[in-house]
């Protein structure tokens, strides 16, 4: 019975426990009920390890995710091999009739035998439900689903929580498992921080994820928030991604602009990759955040101080700040008012086509209401001329740079070249769904700031997105302020002039005057009315561009271009506490580009794009404004014919 007992325990089938691993009353009619009670615990002992080798078997062969069939490998050769040598021990005690378990007459008492299995209670069921955690059993037999596996994050997550249940057997089986996982996540964190390559295996359970451009052979990096251990930050995981990033962009642009070098020589990447190596393996087994967040910040400062300062110098990050504030905030008046006119030009000349085409072909005409990228990159290319030609002031670099990333097109566009940049935030301002491009064109369109490497290390796709609202915003405001005041430049409608024919009014007839001063009358509350409305948007305009926009920027530029303690890498000196010089150097691209997504934050909730209530009214009064000055401009032209009419006596 004691060889039926043991083989069962070792994880072989035995008549001595049914399925369930209960004894079995009608072979053992003789058992004790308490003899049969202590079979039972044996029974459920051995039917747990017996299900759980099998499981794991599969588990650490064909699970998708790598650290699952690491925790499943050691749980093989760790634990069940431990409770292997646990039954191998208990036996050799009884062969040596060692005392402590073998009593008078050679008989060995079988609370002695599940005495010595105890411990193992809790701890099999817990390596069960791990097993079950990190793949579930099939409900109705066959094989697991491989689709319904736990990824390594989760495991890992699991395996911190059970440190905490209080059980010391636990705790301990669940740091050593939990080291296990951890250091097949560091793994996979190393081929990304020291090679910025993916895994190669194991791919779909890391959180950074790589996909294929539209355009190009070039790959988008972005991080799942759902694969995060917990150990790891947003901040930590954003400056992971941004390690791997860069180097990734180094290899992919070998040589700079400037110079036939590559960035990076073969020996200091080696260098640099060896002394990266060394903050990953100084990390302790489990991770503390904190020792993680320090050993990746000072792998990104080593990279930002050797790598960066090449590849993205602080004069393209200050370039590309003056190009957002000029064009796309508005920095730049003249900017402003000649994309309106040009826009009103060509709105103009469209209509005058468009009333012809309807009279000789209406289906052509209809077709033709859409208005295509082609016309609108010729419109903008219009202002750019017109900028270099008037306004001396603006540098050429800086407008052949907006020339080169500004591009006005369709709504429906998508941009030419998404970004690879994951700096967007969590908890980023969501801007209200009200729009303000359809204002400008007949069809909804925006200016698109084109993120090209090495730029979108500093600047993403959705910031972009987030800029063109802001400028459409800023333009329909701007476009209200400008047609409103074209009112005004038509003196003819305001006062009495000589006719066009020649004819003078100085001596007008009766029936004259009383026809201007009902046309005074009947108009005098409209012009109070456009008045009223152009006080309105001209005083929203000053304020977002004068107090908000204007100050905003000039903070922001300030603390960019400040020189700051020059941060190393070598955090020994500064545990010594060593007075030494301090150096001053310009913020790393990461820090900058996270101040630029605060400042970015800052200025859409003080530009008040995210409160949906004030954007559609703002919106409606817009809309309305636009119908007002298009019927007043219909009004006057017609009043206008009708008196050059008279005045040349073909109306009474």
């Amino acid at each position: 019975m004691l060889q039926e007992l043991f083989l069962a325990l070792s994880g072989h089938p035995s008549p001595l426990f049914g399925k369930d691993g209960k004894p079995s009353r009608e072979e053992f009619p003789l058992l004790s009920p308490s003899e049969a009670a202590l079979l039972q615990s044996l029974g459920k002992v051995a039917e747990l390890h017996r299900k759980l080798r099998a499981h794991i078997e599969w588990v650490a062969a064909r699970h998708r995710s790598i650290i699952s069939r690491a925790v499943a490998t050691s749980i093989q050769q760790e634990h069940l091999a431990r409770f292997q040598r646990k039954i191998l021990d208990v036996e050799s005690q009884i062969l040596c009739k060692d005392a402590r378990i073998v009593g008078a007459y050679d008989i060995v008492p079988l609370a002695s035998i599940v005495s010595e299995f105890d411990d193992w209670h809790r701890r099999m069921t817990w390596l069960w439900d791990i097993a079950t955690f990190m793949q579930p059993p099939p409900s109705s037999g066959g094989e697991p689903k491989p689709s319904s596996g736990c990824n390594g994050a989760w495991l890992i997550n699991e395996l911190r929580s059970a440190t905490n249940t209080g059980f010391p057997e636990i705790e301990e089986a669940a740091i050593e498992l939990g080291k296990v996982a951890e250091t097949a996540w560091l793994r996979q964190l190393a081929s990304w921080l020291l090679y910025s390559r993916l895994p190669a295996h194991g791919t779909d359970d890391f959180f950074i994820k790589g996909e294929n451009a539209p355009e190009g052979d070039e790959m988008i990096y972005r991080k799942d928030a759902h694969l995060l251990p917990s150990f790891v930050i947003a901040p930590t995981a954003s400056s992971i991604l941004f390690v791997g990033k860069s180097l990734n962009q180094v290899r992919r642009r070998p040589q700079t602009r400037n110079t036939s070098k590559p960035l990076l020589q073969r020996s200091a990447e080696s260098d640099l990759i060896q002394a990266h190596s060394k903050y990953l393996t100084a990390l302790t087994l489990p991770i503390v955040p904190a020792q993680l967040s320090r050993a990746v910040s000072a792998i990104r400062l080593s990279v930002s101080q050797n790598v960066l300062q090449h590849l993205l110098p602080m004069e393209d990050i200050t370039r590309l700040l003056s190009c957002l504030r000029d064009f796309m905030l508005l920095g730049k008046g003249d900017f402003a008012l000649a994309l309106i006119s040009e826009a009103e030009a060509r709105v103009q000349a469209r209509q005058q086509s468009m009333g012809r085409l309807l009279q000789q072909d209406a289906v052509r005409a209809m077709q033709g209401l859409s208005i295509k990228d082609g016309e609108l990159q010729q419109a903008l290319t219009q202002v750019w001329k017109s900028l270099a030609r008037e306004d001396d002031e603006i540098e050429d670099s800086g407008l052949e740079f907006a020339s080169k990333h500004l591009k006005l097109v369709t709504a429906s566009s998508k941009s030419s070249r998404p970004s690879t940049s994951d700096s967007s935030v969590e908890a980023a301002p969501q801007i209200s769904h009200v729009a303000f491009n359809d204002l400008l064109f007949p069809s909804a369109t925006s200016i698109r700031l084109v993120v090209d490497s090495p730029l979108d290390l500093f600047i993403t796709a959705r910031e972009a997105e987030t800029y063109s609202s802001i400028n459409a915003y800023m333009l329909a405001i701007r476009r209200a302020t400008v047609r409103l005041s074209d009112l005004w430049r038509r003196s003819s409608a305001r006062r009495d002039f000589p006719s066009s024919t020649g004819r003078s009014r100085k001596d007008p007839s009766s029936e004259t005057k009383a026809r201007l001063k009902r046309r005074a009358q009947a108009t005098r509350k409209v012009w109070a009315t456009c008045g009223a409305a152009m006080f309105l948007t001209s005083e929203i305009a000053a304020y977002f561009e004068g107090e908000i926009i204007k100050e905003s920027c000039d903070h922001f530029e300030t603390w960019v271009k400040s020189l700051v303690r020059a941060e190393t890498v070598d955090e020994t000196e500064a545990s010594l506490g060593s007075e030494q010089p301090q150096k001053l150097s310009q913020r790393d691209p990461e820090t900058l580009a996270s101040g630029h997504r605060s400042f970015l934050a800052a200025l859409t909730y003080a530009l008040l794009l995210t409160d949906v209530q004030y954007t559609r009214e703002l919106r409606s009064l817009l809309g309305n404004l636009d119908a007002l000055v298009a019927f007043f401009n219909r009004l006057l032209d017609l009043q206008q014919k009708f008196d050059i009419e008279f005045d040349a006596g073909g109306t009474t």
